[in-house]
């Protein structure tokens, strides 16, 4: 019989072994956050999604995918990244890591300024219901990006600092090389890519292919989660889901030996024993959250 558990370093090498380029929170990640609200839905506000979805196209704007769910379309906005339809600053907000103040959001080209000017145009039902079903497709993808810590927080060097990318931010951990304690791998990862998808593997307790959502037993234990969450947490404020998740980004994802605010980091850094479980915790806090939070969203606009 096998054990009930894998050791962490066993689980974390066959995680560094399976994983794939990463976006925010991996698609494992952003399918269960579309699960999670839809389990949420109620029956009217179900229905509705789904007419809307009823004509939905692929990346290529021609194709009919035949999605109807949040979880099958919540990887729609990852997909057009190689599209004229890509929006690169959408998907995350720079609060610097070191100081909490929330940047100016020019025309509104953040997750939590699109987020409310989405939401806007998705709940005008005079709009065209293709503009609606697309304005919610990124609804879903936006909120899951916004529960992940690093979508949320950058270190910003001093002015007279910059990377070997020229750039006088880590981008959200993009540029700090990381290892996982225990483990052995071939070519670097960098820490905002195993917050997207090995820390969520590692939170489910099995690696999944980056096509799947949570095995059936960890979406209802996450979904037990989302339903024990109190009305006043779900309120719609995507500036402050912003502030939350930079919180953890500082007290979390950059907690870790060899991190020093405004300076870059050249050495790799590996992760500890520590540091990984409590990633994961977080990891199994913010899934059901943002679920949570964009079915609720949802039911206020399409009515309960």
């Amino acid at each position: 019989m096998k054990p009930a558990h894998l050791a962490l370093s066993g689980l974390a090498a066959l995680l560094f072994a399976v994983s794939t380029a990463a976006h925010a929170w991996g698609a494992a990640g952003h399918r269960t956050v579309g699960a999670i609200a839809d389990a949420l839905l109620t029956d009217k506000a179900r229905a509705q999604v789904s007419t809307l979805l009823a004509d939905d196209l692929l990346a290529d704007g021609h194709t009919a995918s035949g999605r109807n769910t949040l979880a099958a379309v919540s990887v729609w906005a990852d997909e057009i990244r190689s599209t004229a339809a890509n929006r690169p600053s959408w998907h995350y907000i720079d609060i610097t890591a070191c100081d909490a103040s929330v940047p100016d959001c020019p025309q509104q080209q953040c997750a939590p300024g699109r987020i409310r000017q989405l939401s806007d145009v998705f709940s005008d039902t005079s709009r065209p219901a293709r503009e609606r079903a697309e304005a919610l497709k990124w609804i879903v993808h936006l909120v899951g990006d916004l529960h992940q810590p690093l979508h949320a927080a950058s270190n910003v060097y001093a002015d007279d600092v910059t990377d070997q990318h020229g750039s006088h931010t880590d981008r959200g951990g993009n540029n700090v090389q990381v290892a996982l304690s225990g483990t052995t791998t071939k070519g670097a990862r960098n820490l905002h890519g195993v917050w997207d998808k090995e820390f969520v593997n590692l939170a489910f307790g099995v690696a999944v292919s980056n096509q799947q959502q949570a095995p059936a037993p960890v979406l209802k234990r996450l979904l037990q989660s989302a339903r024990r969450l109190d009305v006043d947490t779900l309120a719609f404020a995507p500036e402050a889901w912003a502030l939350e998740s930079n919180h953890l980004a500082r007290n979390r994802a950059y907690r870790f030996n060899g991190f020093a605010c405004y300076e870059p980091v050249d050495a790799l850094i590996v992760l500890s024993p520590t540091y990984i479980s409590n990633a994961r915790t977080v990891v199994r806090q913010q899934l059901p959250l943002a679920g949570a939070r964009l079915a609720n969203l949802l039911n206020t606009v399409l009515g309960r």
